[in-house]
Protein backbone atom coordinates (compact mmCIF):
# COMPACT_ATOMS: atom_id res chain seq x y z
CA UNK A 1 0.00 0.00 0.00
CA UNK A 2 1.18 3.52 -0.83
CA UNK A 3 -0.18 6.56 1.19
CA UNK A 4 0.93 10.01 0.66
CA UNK A 5 1.03 11.74 3.62
CA UNK A 6 0.47 15.28 4.60
CA UNK A 7 3.36 17.00 7.19
CA UNK A 8 2.25 19.16 9.65
CA UNK A 9 2.74 22.49 9.17
CA UNK A 10 3.99 23.16 12.26
CA UNK A 11 7.37 22.79 14.36
CA UNK A 12 8.16 18.72 13.90
CA UNK A 13 10.99 19.16 16.22
CA UNK A 14 12.44 21.59 18.54
CA UNK A 15 15.25 22.81 21.52
CA UNK A 16 15.70 25.65 24.35
CA UNK A 17 19.46 26.25 24.64
CA UNK A 18 19.86 28.46 27.79
CA UNK A 19 23.34 29.45 27.75
CA UNK A 20 23.16 32.24 30.69
CA UNK A 21 23.41 35.46 28.87
CA UNK A 22 20.63 34.46 26.36
CA UNK A 23 17.90 31.43 25.55
CA UNK A 24 18.36 30.34 22.12
CA UNK A 25 14.95 28.35 20.52
CA UNK A 26 15.13 26.41 17.60
CA UNK A 27 12.13 25.29 15.43
CA UNK A 28 12.53 23.14 12.39
CA UNK A 29 8.86 22.60 10.42
CA UNK A 30 8.91 20.77 7.05
CA UNK A 31 5.90 21.27 5.09
CA UNK A 32 4.54 19.36 1.70
CA UNK A 33 3.56 15.78 1.28
CA UNK A 34 6.12 12.10 1.62
CA UNK A 35 5.09 9.14 -0.06
CA UNK A 36 4.97 6.13 2.92
CA UNK A 37 4.71 2.54 0.76
CA UNK A 38 4.36 -0.49 3.05
CA UNK A 39 2.83 -3.93 3.57
CA UNK A 40 1.06 -3.15 7.11
CA UNK A 41 -0.43 0.23 7.82
CA UNK A 42 0.80 -0.87 11.71
CA UNK A 43 4.05 -0.44 10.45
CA UNK A 44 3.48 3.19 9.17
CA UNK A 45 3.66 5.43 12.08
CA UNK A 46 7.15 4.89 14.15
CA UNK A 47 9.02 4.97 10.90
CA UNK A 48 7.13 8.35 10.03
CA UNK A 49 8.25 9.46 13.47
CA UNK A 50 12.20 9.32 11.79
CA UNK A 51 11.14 12.26 10.02
CA UNK A 52 11.99 14.45 12.94
CA UNK A 53 14.29 11.84 15.41
CA UNK A 54 17.87 13.37 16.04
CA UNK A 55 17.59 16.36 13.84
CA UNK A 56 20.87 17.80 14.32
CA UNK A 57 21.83 21.30 13.46
CA UNK A 58 25.93 22.97 13.95
CA UNK A 59 26.92 26.43 12.64
CA UNK A 60 24.30 28.54 13.99
CA UNK A 61 26.63 30.91 13.80
CA UNK A 62 27.08 30.96 10.35
CA UNK A 63 24.54 32.47 7.41
CA UNK A 64 24.34 28.73 6.54
CA UNK A 65 23.87 26.31 9.51
CA UNK A 66 24.04 22.02 9.12
CA UNK A 67 21.00 20.47 9.40
CA UNK A 68 21.20 16.86 9.23
CA UNK A 69 19.12 13.37 11.16
CA UNK A 70 19.72 9.94 11.25
CA UNK A 71 17.44 9.12 8.72
CA UNK A 72 19.89 10.96 6.01
CA UNK A 73 17.46 13.87 4.41
CA UNK A 74 19.60 16.03 2.44
CA UNK A 75 18.79 19.50 3.71
CA UNK A 76 19.89 22.61 1.15
CA UNK A 77 19.26 26.18 2.07
CA UNK A 78 18.18 28.12 -0.55
CA UNK A 79 17.60 32.11 1.53
CA UNK A 80 17.33 33.38 5.16
CA UNK A 81 15.11 35.79 6.31
CA UNK A 82 14.97 38.35 9.51
CA UNK A 83 11.92 38.41 11.43
CA UNK A 84 11.51 41.39 13.38
CA UNK A 85 12.28 41.18 16.27
CA UNK A 86 15.08 38.56 17.24
CA UNK A 87 14.04 35.67 14.86
CA UNK A 88 16.44 34.12 11.57
CA UNK A 89 14.62 32.11 9.69
CA UNK A 90 16.83 29.44 7.14
CA UNK A 91 15.14 27.81 4.54
CA UNK A 92 15.18 25.38 1.80
CA UNK A 93 14.56 22.12 0.61
CA UNK A 94 14.68 18.46 1.88
CA UNK A 95 15.13 15.38 0.02
CA UNK A 96 13.76 12.59 2.16
CA UNK A 97 14.46 8.79 1.67
CA UNK A 98 14.95 6.18 3.82
CA UNK A 99 13.39 2.86 5.00
CA UNK A 100 12.89 0.87 7.88
CA UNK A 101 11.17 -2.53 8.78
CA UNK A 102 9.73 -2.52 5.49
CA UNK A 103 8.31 1.03 4.91
CA UNK A 104 9.77 3.00 3.10
CA UNK A 105 9.61 7.27 3.15
CA UNK A 106 10.08 9.49 -0.14
CA UNK A 107 9.53 13.60 -0.82
CA UNK A 108 10.67 16.13 -1.44
CA UNK A 109 9.76 18.86 0.88
CA UNK A 110 10.41 22.53 2.27
CA UNK A 111 12.20 22.83 5.30
CA UNK A 112 11.81 26.09 7.32
CA UNK A 113 14.86 26.45 10.71
CA UNK A 114 13.90 29.50 12.94
CA UNK A 115 16.62 30.67 15.43
CA UNK A 116 15.63 32.81 18.04
CA UNK A 117 18.02 35.17 20.21
CA UNK A 118 16.32 36.11 24.07
CA UNK A 119 18.27 38.06 25.99
CA UNK A 120 17.63 37.43 30.23
CA UNK A 121 17.75 40.58 32.06
CA UNK A 122 17.93 43.11 29.74
CA UNK A 123 15.39 44.41 27.41
CA UNK A 124 15.80 42.94 23.59
CA UNK A 125 18.24 45.01 21.50
CA UNK A 126 16.70 46.73 18.06
CA UNK A 127 17.42 44.61 15.23
CA UNK A 128 16.66 45.80 11.86
CA UNK A 129 17.66 42.88 9.70
CA UNK A 130 20.21 40.11 9.02
CA UNK A 131 23.62 41.87 9.28
CA UNK A 132 22.18 43.33 12.66
CA UNK A 133 20.93 39.74 14.17
CA UNK A 134 24.26 38.06 13.09
CA UNK A 135 26.82 41.13 14.30
CA UNK A 136 24.68 40.99 17.66
CA UNK A 137 24.48 36.76 18.03
CA UNK A 138 26.90 35.10 15.84
CA UNK A 139 29.61 34.92 18.32
CA UNK A 140 26.97 33.33 21.33
CA UNK A 141 25.54 31.00 18.37
CA UNK A 142 29.27 29.79 17.71
CA UNK A 143 30.25 29.02 20.84
CA UNK A 144 27.31 26.50 20.96
CA UNK A 145 28.36 24.28 18.53
CA UNK A 146 25.73 21.77 17.56
CA UNK A 147 22.15 21.27 19.13
CA UNK A 148 20.45 18.37 18.79
CA UNK A 149 16.28 19.21 18.24
CA UNK A 150 13.56 16.95 20.13
CA UNK A 151 11.32 15.25 17.81
CA UNK A 152 7.91 15.85 17.85
CA UNK A 153 5.97 13.33 16.23
CA UNK A 154 2.93 12.60 14.23
CA UNK A 155 -0.19 11.81 15.32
Amino acid sequence: MAVRYTLPDTPIAAATADIGHVEVDLALTLSGHVMVTSTSSSDVRPVLNRISEGVFISGLGTGEPSVTCPAKHRFTQVESTFEHPATMVFSGVSVIDFGQDGVDVIGDVEYRLAVTVTPHNRALEPQNDADQWFSRNGGTLASIGAIVLIGQGFD
